[in-house]
């Protein structure tokens, strides 16, 4: 025969299994998603600025290390794809703001250029990618030049983004 003490705890177990049970619905049914709630566009904007254009300078800095050969390839494609996903986090932090009409334009343009720049970082993995290889310089002097035409085109945009603020 059981105890009382044991049917008690048995019922206290199926009593919260049941109480989970019941509630897993309501739980579920809940946003988690986190959202960025924004009120002031212009500081948001400016914040973002801020810290894209450390992104800029850190990648630029290991770039120019790895092109003088005081960086190894593999150590430079590590800090170009961290880079990668903060510029993306960005993006998405811009693209998810909500920005108010007269705001849009002017987002519009900077993720342009925050999109530039990670054609940019792209673009210097493949040049990271070639030196560790067989070092095909010709190749090499072509993707930079095509890196300077998208840091070109980067500047253009965030020119055009800060020319259509409010």
């Amino acid at each position: 025969m059981a105890s009382r003490k044991g049917v008690a705890v048995t019922i206290a177990i199926l009593v919260g299994v049941a109480v989970f049970a019941y509630s897993l619905p309501f739980l579920m049914a809940f946003d988690t998603e986190m959202k960025i709630v924004v009120s002031d566009f212009g500081k948001h904007l400016d914040i973002t600025k801020e810290r894209a254009a450390m992104e800029y300078s850190s990648i630029d800095e290991s770039f120019e290390k790895l092109m003088e050969k005081k960086m190894n390839p593999d150590e430079y494609i590590g800090i170009a794809k961290v880079s990668s996903s903060q510029i993306n986090s960005l993006i998405i932090e811009l693209t998810d703001s909500g920005a108010t009409q007269e705001w849009v334009e002017s987002y519009v343009n900077y993720i342009g250029a925050l999109k530039k720049l990670n054609e940019k970082i792209t673009e210097t993995i493949v040049v990271a990618n070639l030196m560790s290889g067989d070092d095909n310089s010709d190749s090499i002097n072509e993707i930079v030049t095509k890196i300077h035409q998208l840091e070109t085109e980067s500047l253009d945009l965030t020119k055009k983004s800060d020319a259509a603020r409010p």
